[in-house]
Parts: C-alpha cells; sequence; structure tokens
C-alpha cells in the first residue's frame, strides 16, 4: 500500500454507535487469537469495552473494516492532597496486512490529544516494546515493590491484639464488604477512586488468559466496624488499606495461616528431606504509608521495577495537583522548558517524564520536592 492508498482511510478518530464489535474483532485477532487464546477481550476489560466507553476507542478504519485501533480508560487516583486524572491505554492493535504503514503510530498521538481534551495530566501503559513508545514521548517511570515475607521475617511483624476479629471473604463480594473496603481505601488516600460498583467490576475482570485468578478479602474488624484490609490473589498480596501496625499484624496471620494450611495439606515422603519454605510477595509503592516504613525499618527483602510507562500529557496540571504552583512549565519546539525561582532546564518529554516521577534522578532541578509520587494499584492499571 502506498501513501495514496492511506489517505483514503477513517481515521483516526473515536469510535462511533455500532463500531463496538468491530473493535473486539480487531482487539480480540491481535491480543488473544493470533497468541493462541480465546477471544476474551470483552470480559477481560467489560469496563473498557462498553457503549458508555466507545467514544475513548480510537480507530482507523479502511471502508467498513476497522483496521487500527487503541482504547482509553480514564480513572483517578489520589496521592495524599494530590488527586490526578489518568488515561490507561489498552489493546493498541493493528490488523494484520495493514502493518508498515504508521497507522499504530498515528492512533497514539490522537489518542493523546483525546486524552488531553479529557482533562487527564498522565498517561499510563505497560509494554514490552518500551523502545517503540519512546519514539512517542513515554519512558518508564515510577516505583513498583514487592516485599517478601518468609518464615524467617515473619515474626518480626506484631502480632494482632486480641479484640482484633479477622474474616475472609471469598468471591463473589457482596456490596456492604465492597463498601468497607472503599471506605478504607478512601482513608488511606493512596491509589485509585473507586466506588463499590467498580470495584466489583474490576474484581470480575482478568487481564491475562493464562490465568484464572481467585481473589480473597481479608478484613480485620474492631467490632462490627472494619478497620484494615489485604486483597490476596492466587497467593500475592496486590493491595491493602489501613491503619500500620493492623496491616502489619493482619500480614502476619495471613501468612502464619497460609503456611498451616499449606503444611497440614502436605504429605511428607522419604525422598522429602527438607519441607518448603514458604513466602508470600506484598506489593507496594516505595512511600507514602506508615506500614511501607515498618517493612522497610525492618529491612524486610524488597525488589523494585517500573511501574509501567508514562507520558505527561499536562505536566503543570500535575506540578499544581501537588501544590507546586511555583513550578513553570511550557512547551517550546519540541522542548519542554522547566523552571522555577529564576532556574531553568529544557527537557525532551521523556527527560521530564523522569524529573517528575524518577526513579532515576537526571538532575538537581527543584530536587525539594521532586520527584513526585506516582501510584496505581493493580486492580486500577490496564
Amino acid at each position: 500500500m502506498d501513501s495514496q492508498e492511506t489517505s483514503q482511510f477513517d481515521g483516526p478518530r473515536a469510535a462511533r454507535p455500532g463500531e463496538l464489535d468491530g473493535v473486539l474483532d480487531l482487539a480480540n485477532l491481535v491480543m488473544r487469537q493470533v497468541r493462541g487464546y480465546p477471544p476474551t477481550i470483552a470480559t477481560d476489560y467489560p469496563f473498557i469495552y462498553n457503549q458508555e466507553n466507545l467514544g475513548n476507542i480510537i480507530v482507523v478504519k479502511d471502508g467498513s473494516r476497522i483496521i487500527s485501533m487503541v482504547a482509553i480508560w480514564v480513572n483517578e487516583i489520589q496521592l495524599a492532597s494530590a488527586r490526578l486524572k489518568i488515561g490507561g491505554i489498552n489493546c493498541l492493535a493493528t490488523r494484520p496486512g495493514y502493518r508498515g504503514l504508521a497507522l499504530a503510530s498515528a492512533v497514539m498521538q490522537a489518542a493523546h490529544l483525546h486524552m488531553q481534551k479529557l482533562g487527564c495530566q498522565v498517561a499510563r501503559l505497560t509494554t514490552g516494546i518500551t523502545r517503540w513508545y519512546r519514539r512517542l514521548g513515554w519512558d518508564t517511570a515510577g516505583i513498583l515493590c514487592s516485599y517478601e515475607l518468609n518464615h524467617s521475617n515473619i515474626i518480626l511483624l506484631p502480632n494482632l491484639s486480641d479484640e482484633v476479629d479477622v474474616r475472609c471473604f471469598d468471591e463473589p463480594f457482596d456490596d456492604t464488604i465492597l463498601e468497607q473496603v472503599g471506605g478504607l481505601r478512601d482513608q488511606d488516600k493512596l491509589g485509585g477512586i473507586r466506588t463499590p460498583e467498580l470495584m466489583k467490576v474490576l474484581l470480575g475482570s482478568g487481564s491475562d488468559p493464562k490465568v484464572q485468578s481467585v481473589w480473597q478479602l481479608i478484613l480485620a474488624f474492631d467490632g462490627a466496624r472494619p478497620t484494615a484490609y489485604l486483597l490476596d490473589r492466587d497467593g500475592v498480596i496486590v493491595e491493602w488499606a489501613g491503619p500500620a501496625n493492623i496491616l502489619s499484624g493482619l500480614a502476619r496471620r495471613r501468612f502464619e495461616c497460609c503456611a498451616k494450611d499449606q503444611v497440614s495439606g502436605s504429605k511428607m515422603d522419604r525422598q522429602t528431606k527438607v519441607a518448603t519454605s514458604e513466602k508470600m510477595l506484598l506489593v507496594g509503592p516505595q512511600d507514602g504509608h506508615r506500614f511501607l516504613k515498618i517493612l522497610q525499618g525492618l529491612g524486610m527483602p524488597c525488589h523494585r521495577d517500573y511501574w509501567g510507562m508514562l507520558y505527561i500529557l499536562d505536566p503543570k496540571g500535575i506540578l499544581d495537583a501537588f501544590g507546586h504552583q511555583d513550578i513553570d512549565v511550557m512547551e517550546n519546539n519540541g522542548r519542554m522548558i522547566i523552571s522555577r525561582d529564576g532556574q531553568s532546564l529544557s527537557l525532551t518529554r521523556q527527560q521530564l517524564v523522569k524529573l517528575l516521577f524518577g526513579p532515576e534522578r537526571i538532575d538537581g532541578f527543584a530536587s525539594d520536592v521532586l520527584p513526585l509520587k506516582f501510584w496505581q494499584w493493580s486492580l486500577d492499571h490496564v
């Protein structure tokens, strides 16, 4: 195909009523079926692929066929007093036979503009082709920490008080439990802002067709009132909220219960010399909660990784949200000029990602307030 043929394409533009089936057809083809998986996109991401969110899916069409697309899901996160509107990127796909025409770049650039119009300050995605997205201004940023709890260190965490009642809830979760969990989430002001209805949808979704996830909520009660919770996904604590001392005891209780179940359910024979040493991973940010200070103060083993790729849509809006109105940002000839108190710095958009959200310290500019915190729980990213 040549440039004359591509000029006849319709888009990139927002999807229209009646085009959802075509969107799902392409997403399933590229993201599922060519990889040998069933076409599960609609049930994996029901909060994205529905009529209400259709206008947040960018498409290119050739006649009646959608040939390239990317989906956007908007949600909000709270980081202490700061609130950010995040545009999550899902299923960037181009139909075989139409590749090499820069359609993916076109729909992504259209998605950037669309998210800016929606008022998003930051866009986020996860990918195995980071180099391709860097060409468009994205870069790896933020920190994901995975803390290892095991038999030798779990005893360092305190036991729960006898007054604390621990209850475990399996799927499906009722509305009362989800409302209580949401209340604890709101109190912590760390991560996604959700209604009970949204949390139910997110828990019922799955992004990996190879894995059937099992969710369990573990709540600590002080009388009738829940005070903390852990969200367990297949033996990994992927989300939590509540006071640090209760979370510490709740994590210890959870580990000990799981280890006891594994030992009681295992069989020893002559070939077994030493029982397997159990461990439990607990996911969280690097800072922003006293529970993390307890884990770090005890020297709990921690694996650090980037928390995805970010794209800065509204740098001034980000800084204002964190209360740093004294820092200005403007774009000039493709460069981002950031200034404060007579000091200025000229950066690429990728460098601005690193300056604002780290983890690397690329410059000492405004080092008293930068980098900023960024955190989404795994339940909230797409």
